[in-house]
């Protein structure tokens, strides 16, 4: 199977060769968006293969070379526009001819302002590429566009839930198959009429769709390493070690496709991860004579100590010793904090079982001393809360200040947990009501985890499951439009229709093709943050069903993270400056209306957003690219005009009268105003759908996945599993 990286880095290579000059040679030009997408599938070994002679920054000042070509990749931005016109408005032009290929639609008024420059009779190409991964509602189109997908939409349907997200997926779905019949009328020869997989399918959800994932200790290599430690946007990793000269120094260390050993054991239990680490290790001294005691060496830190001593195959040792090095900081941080306890609570809690297949019984009793336990980290005390109040589907009131009198959680904290309710958790139950918990419980299976601490299954690994063995609720997550007859729910291919002989192919044809490149293509885009759980779950599927499964998100959150983001979500003043500093600079040309087809005859019209306008359009009360509220039977019934405005009690509780002592019913202490205005922007939930909108919107492609553990034994506590490890 191919992946995303793969096929961006294709098509980006692609561009590049089709420029051809007469000396050979070429510029590229790039900006800084541009950039980012370039080299995080392009190694610069890879362009320069290309002829080029050198690569460039399009904000910076350049050198003359007005002897070679340029080959610009840059946003539709006023700004490059801006910067490719002084790039040929002097008497001595900086390039000899200038072939632009932009990262996603450039804007019409824009096109008219670089047609009306001096530099239009150098511009040899002008392509739109659809390569910007960048924008969240453009992210899904370039991606449709760069795989050659119009694939079918179906989106997450909240049946029960009454918050202010609940109806996000039904209009960014909506608005994804605007833009896309519209990218169509524009583009005959789209999707590719060669194409030899039946239609893809492209689910769109929320972070509702599981609240349990973002709070959940996963054991995974890459998901624990990411919990525990320190990793700047899941890739930078600075350690530790001791140089040839015995003194202490810094490195920093890149995890990505190129680490071997990465990607092997990325996903893979820490326990895994370990062993074939200590092996891999052994095996690399066995070969070198020097080291053949390494018998010797009993735990993590005596591998270590012997491969520092290795003067040979650098790479491999720097590999080894990082990834050894992670293991054992995160086993240390796992002792010291007592993972193994809040853990086994945590999967109790989200899985509504005990290991053995009971329902928890002491749940409470168990948590209380955690929650008095100075070692165990706030972090992980509101992890617990939280999950805990999930498994109950809300607790009593007095429950809750007895617990947050043992948590001795920071006013903040106390905000993160509070606004949970925001996201649909309901916090706080009636005495008079039912003490049933929730509703969706996961009883143990020995098929999917051997491990006690990793029983859980997110959400989002069972719906795809379901489509893929054609038993998904389809009221849960209808179509934007009725499904093709080409493609069934599970993806298969329809049977094949009586044809004449002249317009029939014969067997042989296309004979070369793999039978899993037939396969349709599945891709999941979640609003608000992806787990890196789940991230693993569509590794897994995508190895165990033989297709592409491709996820993407917002962003990829750890648990600190969502937390933090959810300290803030109800301060308008923070949240709208945010919102600012996320929105980039885009062409200054207003977003052009243009009327669309209905996707269904029983859905209003969506109109289409032209990416190449202002991102705040959204909060414009002119806007209404983004419809109000689904037709009846598609989607819960529509919020009152204005927004969702915060009543002073969420979720069942006040946030009012909280002191550092605990909760009171009398005045002082914390008290938290409602948001003046800010949710009464024009238009339903406009401030969470364009807080939904960031710069980075980081793609997973799931083509390589890793293979699942073999091993079917049962296995105890996590803790007593690595002690052998450690001295």
């Amino acid at each position: 199977m191919v992946g995303i990286h793969e096929i961006l880095k294709k098509r980006l290579i692609d561009t590049i060769r089709s420029v051809q000059p007469p000396g050979k040679w070429k510029v590229v030009v790039v900006d800084v968006a541009a950039q980012k997408i370039l080299l995080s599938s392009c190694k610069m070994y890879d362009i320069l293969e290309e002829n080029v002679t050198l690569v460039e920054s399009l904000e910076k000042q350049r050198q003359p070379y007005p002897t070679l070509e340029a080959v610009y990749i840059i946003s539709p931005t006023y700004e490059a526009i801006t910067k490719v016109i002084e790039d040929f408005a002097k008497n001595t032009p900086l390039y000899a001819q200038a072939n632009l290929f932009f990262t996603s639609g450039l804007d019409d008024k824009l096109f008219q302002r670089l047609s009306a420059s001096p530099a239009k009779r150098y511009i040899k190409k002008c392509i739109e590429l659809y390569i910007d991964f960048q924008a969240m509602e453009a992210q899904l189109l370039s991606l449709c566009a760069s795989l050659g997908e119009n694939p079918l939409i179906r989106y997450q349907r909240s049946l029960e839930a009454d918050h202010p997200t609940k109806t996000l997926p039904y209009k960014l779905a909506m608005l994804l198959q605007s833009e896309l019949d519209q990218y169509i009328k524009d583009n005959p020869d789209f999707p590719p009429p060669d194409n030899p997989r039946p239609r893809g399918m492209l689910f769109i959800c929320d972070r509702t769709i599981d609240m349990n994932v973002p709070f959940l200790h996963e054991f995974t290599y890459q998901a624990m390493a990411n919990d525990l430690l320190e990793i700047d946007n899941g890739q930078k990793y600075e350690y530790n070690y001791t140089d040839s000269n015995g003194e202490l120094a810094t490195k920093e260390a890149i995890l990505d496709e190129t680490d071997k050993v990465w990607v092997e054991i990325r996903h893979k239990h820490m326990q895994e991860c370990i062993e074939k680490l200590m092996k891999d290790v052994r095996d690399f001294l066995e070969e070198n004579s020097s080291f053949a005691d390494n018998e010797k060496a009993a735990n993590l830190n005596d591998l270590k100590k012997m491969l520092a001593n290795l003067p040979q195959f650098q790479n491999m040792k720097e590999k080894l010793f990082l990834h050894l090095h992670i293991a054992q900081e995160c086993m240390s941080i796992y002792k010291k904090h007592k993972l193994t306890e809040t853990a086994a609570i945590e999967q109790n809690c989200a899985t509504g079982y005990t290991p053995d297949g009971h329902s928890p019984k002491n749940v409470v009793e168990d948590m209380v001393p955690l929650l008095d336990d100075p070692v165990v980290s706030s972090y992980d005390k509101i992890r617990m809360l939280l999950l805990y109040i999930l498994y109950k589907n809300g607790i009593l009131e007095e429950d809750r200040r007895k617990l947050l009198a043992h948590s001795g959680i920071s006013l903040e904290e106390n905000d993160a947990l509070n606004n949970t309710g925001l996201l649909g958790v309901k916090l706080i139950k009636s005495p008079l009501g039912s003490d049933k918990g929730r509703k969706n419980k996961q009883k143990p299976s020995s098929e999917e985890s051997q491990y006690d601490l990793s029983r859980y299954i997110p959400n989002l690994k069972t719906i795809l499951e379901s489509h893929i063995n054609n038993t998904i609720d389809h009221t849960a997550y209808p179509y934007t439009k009725d499904p093709s007859a080409e493609v069934d729910a599970g993806g298969k291919a329809a049977p094949a229709q009586p044809v004449s002989l002249r317009s029939a192919k014969p067997a042989w044809y296309k004979k070369g093709q793999s039978t899993e490149s037939r396969a349709s293509r599945i891709i999941v885009f979640v609003a608000g943050g992806v787990a890196y759980s789940e991230i693993r779950s569509a590794y897994e599927l995508s190895e165990k069903h033989n297709r592409d499964v491709i996820i993407g998100s917002t962003h990829v959150i750890t648990p600190k993270k969502f937390i933090d983001d959810l300290k803030y979500l109800r301060r308008p003043s923070v949240a709208y400056s945010l919102l600012q500093s996320q929105s980039q600079p885009q062409a200054q040309a207003q977003a052009q209306s243009q009327s669309q087809p209905q996707p269904n005859q029983n859905r209003p019209p969506v109109p289409t957003q032209n990416y190449g306008g202002n991102p705040v359009a959204m909060n414009n009360p002119g806007y209404n690219h983004v419809p109000t509220s689904p037709s009846p039977g598609h989607n819960p019934p529509q919020q009152q005009q204005g927004g969702y405005i915060p009543p002073p009690q969420q979720g069942g509780y006040q946030q009012s009268n909280y002191s550092s002592q605990g909760y009171g019913h009398q005045g002082g202490g914390y008290q938290q105003q409602p948001p003046q205005g800010y949710y009464q922007q024009q238009g339903v939930n406009s401030q969470y759908a364009q807080q939904q909108r960031p710069s980075a919107a980081p793609l997973s492609s799931t083509s390589s996945a890793s293979s699942t553990s073999s091993s079917k034994s049962k296995t105890g506590k996590f803790g007593k599993e690595f002690q052998k490890f450690f001295k």
